[in-house]
């Protein structure tokens, strides 16, 4: 009999360990007979138990083997292709560009690339892209602004890849079509992949129409960007809500209103607030700068260091747009009190007629008695301090904005299917307990599932999930096999995890 009791102990460990079909493990009963213990889940039954140093040691080898992966190395080639356009300079002269071009089903993306200084010691380098400003209108004049801005930012930079985007159609909304999403994935991965990229220096800059395709971009790429800097652009009503762990500059001249309703310089400033209280709710993350620019329009120094001159209290200034006399005080500046004069009042640059500037700053010191600061407002400046966390410790993820273009599904660690697209997932780890909490709201309409990432979450000991009462203990197996599917779905080495469980398992592991 006692025989029997140790086989019997021996064969409950190795279903424990090895069992592929049992989605948890198995407890004894005092009676005798083993029952299944809901509160212990294993993750990938049929993989090996490894130790933190082992598990790291996969990781790394499976990242230098992506890296010599010929078929994906074929992949990227028949995705992206150079080629010569014959297109006019600033001196409209006709010149010959190599223009480098990204594949998404019939749309194509074009670039301008410049490789910048050298790359680090490691081999690696940043890439900054930049989205250029126009959007409806001749292709004739977009193709222009994005010959401009092929040049705009390179001077900020000291070492790295710039590449200018090319709007893929000419339409207001040229840099945020459905398709762009995945076109800029492709293009991030295969520079990764061909360009020695470091994928935690990617950033994110655009001007105009190219500052409205930023900040509908950033929150829906999110986990791809170390930084993002929008200029001069429209928000569309977007939720920055996903831009917890993707610090943002935002700057606008102080009389850019385009319009009556668009209000570009206010919208921008009423996010200093906004972030803020995304900040305080959340405890955490939501780095941001707000760069009111005076006595600026449309146009300011953002594309170098220098020292501009801004609002010191950008949420002051919003707070003040809601006089129903805000805008007339503005149009005063250029002797009338016409609507219609907005436009001129917003385009007309600064530092060629300084009454002009004197009055606007005028309008902004004394009427509205607000003050200002002198301050770097260099776009590469302000990115380049900062490298993203491929897998941070706390996320927001803001499920109704999404690319539904996009081919993956994963968010840093959390992952959901595109049909999901309402709801806000909270998600946080502790490293000293090693403990996952995760919280959906009432809102989250479908089951997703949390990634275990070895940067994040270490993986030789138990891991407990908690959600609301519910707290669950999970063995992870770190499987090999997993981690190459899941750097090839993501296109990025760093994003690679070693096993995901499904958020229905943790509330009905029985199930």
């Amino acid at each position: 009999m006692k025989r029997m009791n140790g086989l019997f102990r021996i064969l409950a460990a190795a279903l424990l360990i090895c069992a592929l079909a049992l989605p948890c493990a198995f407890a004894e009963n005092a009676d005798g007979p083993r029952e299944p213990d809901l509160n212990i889940i294993v993750v990938n039954q049929d993989a090996e138990s490894l130790s933190r140093e082992d598990t790291e040691k996969m990781v790394k080898e499976t990242k230098e083997a992506y890296y010599k992966n010929d078929a994906v190395g074929i992949q990227f080639h028949s995705l992206v292709g150079l080629t010569e356009e014959e297109m006019m300079n600033e001196d409209e002269e006709k010149v010959v560009v190599p223009v480098m071009t990204v594949k998404y089903g019939d749309k194509v993306m074009r670039c301008l690339c410049q490789e910048i200084g050298e790359a680090d010691a490691d081999g690696t380098r940043p890439l900054y892209i930049g989205l250029h400003g126009g959007g409806g209108g001749p292709s004739e004049v977009n193709d222009e602004q994005w010959m401009m801005m092929a040049e705009y930012y390179s001077a900020g930079i000291k070492n790295g890849l710039y590449i200018a985007c090319r709007g893929i159609t000419d339409t207001w909304d040229l840099h945020f079509q459905p398709e762009s999403y995945p076109l800029l994935d492709t293009l991030i991965e295969a520079m990764v992949y061909l360009y020695h990229v470091d994928p935690n220096r990617v950033y994110l800059m655009g001007f105009s129409a190219g500052g409205d395709g930023v900040y509908q971009l950033s929150p829906r790429l999110a986990d791809r960007f170390a930084a993002v800097n929008m200029s001069s652009g429209h928000p569309n009503s977007v939720s920055l809500l996903n831009l917890a762990n993707c610090p943002i500059c935002l700057q606008v001249g102080v009389r850019d209103f385009y319009s009556d309703t668009a209000m570009r310089s206010v919208r921008a400033a009423e996010f200093e607030k906004t972030l803020t209280e995304y900040h305080d709710r959340y405890g955490f993350g939501y780095t941001h700068k707000v760069f009111v620019h005076v006595p600026a329009g449309h146009n300011f120094n953002d594309y170098q260091t220098n020292q501009s001159t801004v609002l010191k209290d950008p949420a002051a200034y919003a707070e003040a747009a809601k006089d129903p006399q805000f805008i007339y005080k503005f149009l005063k500046t250029r002797g009338t009190e016409d609507l219609e004069d907005i436009i001129g009042l917003s385009y007309e640059y600064a530092d060629f007629d300084e009454v002009f500037d004197k009055a606007v700053t005028d309008v902004v010191t004394k009427e509205l008695g607000l003050e200002t600061e002198t301050v770097n407002t260099s776009a590469v400046d302000y990115v380049s301090q900062f490298r993203r966390d491929p897998a941070p410790a706390q996320l927001v993820w803001d499920l109704s904005t999404r690319a539904e273009e996009r081919q993956k599904n994963s968010f840093y660690w959390l992952e959901a299917p595109k049909e999901m697209n309402v709801g806000v997932i909270t998600a946080s780890y502790d490293a000293e307990t090693n403990t996952i909490t995760v919280e959906p709201d009432s809102e989250v309409n479908g089951d997703f599932a949390i990634l275990f990432h070895p940067a994040l979450v270490d993986v030789s000991r138990t891991v407990t999930i908690r959600t609301g009462d519910i707290t669950r203990q999970v063995i992870v197996h770190p499987s090999e096999e997993f981690l190459k599917a899941s750097i090839l779905e993501s296109g990025d080495p760093e994003m690679g995890c070693v096993g995901k469980i499904l958020y229905s398992q943790i509330l009905n592991p029985g199930k």
